[in-house]
């Protein structure tokens, strides 16, 4: 003699309405969030919402039994099937393969084989069924526990990976269950099996949990990965903005920005000397041998006079052949004194279009500066001084 079990019918409508709440969640979350997996899951909810529905409607409506529950497993089978594409989608970024579609041919084959024993033994239809369905769900534990998961899903896919290894045990663990009341009738058996649809809501709701939590934080991931981005061309703007193309020194634009920046970043211009250099000749250099010529003697100067500074000095190109140089925390004798080796850096320099080296000169003039405050009034001397230099030849 067989005995059959009923589910509790309070169960079942709780069930029900905790897995479309959860549908529902997913497809709010998807309007928010751009997560291909949501799709999915979205979907996979909705079919376990159907399925529960045919599965009332076969354990309270006899003589819709055989089609309340081919719903029920179809919509399970669908509900597994889309949980592992969403993880799939999640973790490889891949989509299910047009291919896939043809599993609902032996999937509905066989729910209809199984739908079939419900008015002989519903018991049996049910210990199949839970033999095969948590399969879906250990696949798709699978396919996270291969996934490396950023820092920021990490939490949510370890939810996930837990609440589908125990749907995989809580499915399983059906079969000798079912098996056992039915031909042993004992009522502890059946009273457990009642109230079937509570035990599986719990771990499903700790799916959907983590579902919310690895999305969530992958699209937070994703934002940050935009605007570390974002912050890293901005900064190449800024910095492109402020240097000279040629010399790669930084140019005029950056001359007040670049001290204001020192400035907040607790490292105040306090004194030093400014040098303004100006090559010479160089109108001369590009008739004679072209503007690739002086483009060289330009490069040769900027890279002379970057051979004479310290981590905390500035070099700027001020236009055209002049260059600015800051020396901070130096003296006007100390200032001469380390850039009077340029001449010597000058001297038989290459430049395309002359067969032999080229001998350089820079006219110097320098001026002591107190604070940020006295730099304009240095930057004028050190000009004069320059330009009676290069008057005196």
């Amino acid at each position: 003699m067989a005995y059959y079990f009923q589910p509790s019918l309070t169960g079942l409508l709780v069930q029900a309405v905790g897995t479309l709440l959860m549908a529902a969640l997913c497809v709010a979350l998807r309007r928010t969030l751009p997560q291909p997996a949501l799709r999915y899951w979205s979907i996979g909810w909705l079919a376990l919402c159907v399925s529960l529905q045919g599965l009332y409607v076969a354990t309270f409506y006899p003589g819709l039994r055989f089609g309340g529950h081919l719903i029920y497993l179809l919509g399970e089978y669908i509900f597994g099937y889309l949980v592992v594409a969403g993880c799939i989608q999640f973790a490889r970024d891949e989509s299910p393969q047009r291919a896939a579609a043809w599993l609902l041919l032996p999937v509905t084959v066989w729910s209809v084989g199984l739908a079939s024993l419900s008015d002989r033994n519903v018991n049996l239809l049910f210990a199949l069924h839970t033999l095969l369905f948590p399969y879906l769900f250990f696949r798709a534990y699978r396919v996270l526990a291969a996934f490396q998961a950023p820092s920021q899903t990490k939490l949510g896919t370890s939810v996930m990976k837990i609440a589908l290894m125990l749907l995989t045990i809580d499915y399983m663990h059906y079969a000798p269950i079912f098996g056992t009341a039915t031909y042993k009738g004992l009522p502890v058996l059946n009273a457990y099996l009642t109230y079937a649809p509570l035990y599986d809501l719990i771990f499903q709701v700790t799916l959907m949990f983590g579902m919310v939590m690895a999305v969530t934080g992958r699209t937070r991931h994703e934002w940050e990965t935009v605007n570390a981005d974002l912050s890293r061309a901005r900064e190449r703007l800024e910095t492109m903005s402020r240097t000279d193309q040629l010399t790669a020194t930084l140019n005029r634009r950056a001359f007040s920005a670049v001290l204001g920046d020192r400035s907040r970043d607790g490292r105040p211009v306090k004194h030093g000397v400014i040098a303004v250099i100006d090559l010479d000749n160089l109108k001369a250099l590009n008739d004679l041998y072209g503007h690739a010529a002086g483009d060289a003697a330009l490069i040769a100067l900027a890279a002379g006079l970057r051979s004479c500074v310290r981590s905390e000095d500035l070099l700027f190109r001020w236009g055209g052949d002049e260059f600015v140089l800051m020396l901070m925390n130096e003296t006007q004798p100390g200032a001469e004194s380390r850039l009077a080796v340029l001449e010597d850096r000058l001297r038989a320099t290459p430049v395309p279009g002359s067969e032999a080296p080229v001998d350089l000169h820079a006219s110097r003039g320098f001026a002591l500066f107190d604070g940020l405050e006295s730099l304009n009034a240095a930057l004028l001397k050190a000009d004069e001084a320059m330009y009676r230099q290069k008057r005196a030849g």
